[in-house]
């Protein structure tokens, strides 16, 4: 694929697809055989993204993703963005804290040679959004938490 195609696809998928939200753009750009070993879920290819969205929908209504800086290849995209988002659905055992947050991530889309994205790589870090919302206490402070935690 083209850069341009590239930029136009990864585009879709953060600004449209996830932001939006546009589930059915799934059906257009996610290869059928989409599922990446770190999803540990019964779904693959479009349906289980649907599925990843919706559940991140419920709990962020408003997700709302910026990308900041794409770099192609010809068969990968990556992408560094900022998500923004309000808690007010529950999830991972959290109640709604009606609190903004934001975060930045990285991801690296792998793309098919019929033009899909077949692969996902993603980093962000859920400790920090769980401690921006007030549900975990800051990573620094942890140890106090955790001073009667014996390893077996």
């Amino acid at each position: 694929m083209q850069k341009e195609e590239l930029i136009k696809l990864a585009k879709k998928w953060f600004e449209i697809m996830w932001s939006k939200p546009d589930l059915n753009l799934a059906n257009e750009i996610v290869d059928p055989e989409y599922n990446p070993e770190w999803i540990l879920m019964d779904k693959k290819g479009p349906e289980l993204l649907k599925h990843e969205i919706k559940y991140f929908r419920s709990i962020f209504p408003d997700l709302d993703y910026e990308i900041v800086d794409i770099i192609t290849e010809k068969e990968k995209i990556w992408v560094r963005y900022k998500g923004k988002g309000t808690h007010e659905g529950n999830g991972w055992g959290f109640a709604p804290t009606n609190k903004s947050m934001e975060f930045e991530g990285a991801s690296i889309l792998y793309i098919s040679q019929e033009g899909k994205v077949k692969d996902l790589w993603e980093a962000y870090c859920f400790y920090d959004i769980f401690a921006d919302l007030g549900v975990v206490p800051p990573f620094w402070d942890l140890h106090k938490y955790l001073s009667n935690y014996k390893k077996k």
